[in-house]
């Protein structure tokens, strides 16, 4: 029996379920660039197999890739010029 319930970090620009980015893991290398955290997409909002997610249901590595999600999602993306 897993002793904490599972946690997600829930998107505000988009419903994740049926998105297509629903699925998808990111791999986020952690702080000291040791070792990589999958971040993933759920149909009820995102994930990360971090010890820091575990506890408090929000970790630095979601909220990058959320944020980045959902940056593209409202073309807040950086705009680049091709010469």
């Amino acid at each position: 029996m897993k002793k904490y319930a599972p946690k997600f970090l829930k998107p505000t620009a988009f419903n994740p379920k049926g998105s297509m980015f629903e699925g998808i893991v990111w791999k986020i290398t952690n702080s000291k660039g040791t070792d990589t955290y999958d971040v993933e997409c759920t149909d009820k909002g995102f994930t990360c197999d971090c010890s820091g997610f575990t506890f408090r249901g929000k970790c630095k590595h979601s909220s990058e890739v959320l944020q980045r999600v959902e940056d593209a999602i409202e073309d807040r993306s950086p705009k680049y010029r091709w010469s």
